[in-house]
């Protein structure tokens, strides 16, 4: 039902959104970078942490693209992707293709302010894109899971937490990509506390996660709706399937960033090392979260079942009156 693209998408998707967001409410919170006539510096900025948050916009501005890219040539013709913005309907599909398409422009703009001199642009602007930024952004990592809830007859994919998950993971997967590049920008006193801060908040996050995934384990094997104990089985104990949840997601994305950013925190400053290493787990275990909930999707095969009954044609009356009806007993039909 979805394609490798798909998976692509899911996954670029949400880390872009992730990104857009940790970037925007960074640059409103700390960094407040200057732009355009106020700006004293034409292009990126110099200081280390608001390079982070340039190179984040166009990294998460990037994973949008390619996103919708992937989605666009998984889909197969690019006029179904046109048709949702030329003939809308009040739908799930809708609403979140025209949040990312919007999500894309902003992201578009917010980068080009950092990397370009643009003079007319002032701050207040800046500001009311990044905001909205966040907000379509928050929508944005719904929808991804969201999506996978609208697909009737997988039982996998209808638990309420799988939205849940997709947002927690997209959060993370954000804030790996400002901690890859965090350390290429030289890291000062100011930038590393930041950067400290950053890592405790991803820290609570993957934990989140972590209670949330186990959650979703636990309601999904309670679950008596047919096919949920076989899409299950698949997650949990498939080949290549399990391979992704249990090492990929499970272990590279929430045991091991858990673990490193809980002896990072310990120490007074986090080496770039960790830093990177951390952001490089996080992004597996978010590709492996989403490549292993589709993968284990239940689609169960229509199979014949063995027959057992055939049809007596001499039981059927001999003759019946114009108009009239009657009753074969289930018992005596026999195909």
């Amino acid at each position: 039902m979805f394609g490798a693209l798909a998976v692509f998408y899911l996954f670029l998707g949400g880390a872009g959104a992730g990104a857009i967001a940790a970037c925007s409410a960074l640059d409103l919170l700390a960094t407040q970078r200057p732009h355009a006539a106020t700006c004293s510096v034409a292009g990126p900025s110099v200081r280390p942490l608001a390079r982070a948050v340039d190179a984040g916009f166009a990294v998460g501005f990037v994973c949008l693209v390619v996103g919708m890219i992937s989605l666009v040539l998984d889909l197969g013709r690019v006029d179904r992707a046109f048709a949702l913005f030329l003939d809308p309907h009040p739908t799930l599909l809708t609403l979140g293709s025209y949040a990312l398409a919007a999500l894309a422009v902003l992201a578009a703009f917010a980068a080009a302010v950092r990397f370009f001199y643009l003079p007319f642009v002032p701050r207040r602007a800046v500001v009311a894109a990044e905001a909205a930024a966040i907000v379509l952004a928050v929508v944005v990592m719904l929808y991804t899971g969201l999506l996978l809830g609208t697909v009737g007859g997988v039982p996998l994919w209808s638990s309420p937490l799988i939205p849940v998950l997709f947002l927690l993971s997209s959060c993370s997967s954000g804030l790996a990509i400002l901690f890859f590049a965090a350390p290429f920008t030289g890291l000062d006193a100011p930038a590393a506390r930041v950067v400290h801060r950053l890592m405790a908040l991803d820290a609570v996050i993957i934990a989140v996660e972590l209670a949330c995934t186990a959650a979703f384990v636990l309601l999904h094997g309670a679950s008596d709706r047919p096919g949920a104990p076989a899409a299950l089985d698949t997650l949990l104990t498939g080949d290549a399937t399990a391979a992704a949840w249990w090492f990929g997601f499970v272990v590279c994305g929430l045991v091991l960033p858990l673990a490193l950013e809980a002896v990072a925190l310990c120490s007074a400053r986090c080496p770039a090392v960790a830093v990177a290493i951390v952001a490089a787990l996080v992004l597996v275990g978010a590709f492996c979260l989403r490549y292993s909930i589709v993968e284990a999707a239940d689609h169960r095969a229509l199979a014949l079942e063995p027959v057992e009954h055939t049809l007596n044609l001499a039981a059927m009356p001999a003759a019946q009156p114009a108009g009239s009806s009657f009753t074969i007993p289930f018992e005596s039909v026999h195909i």
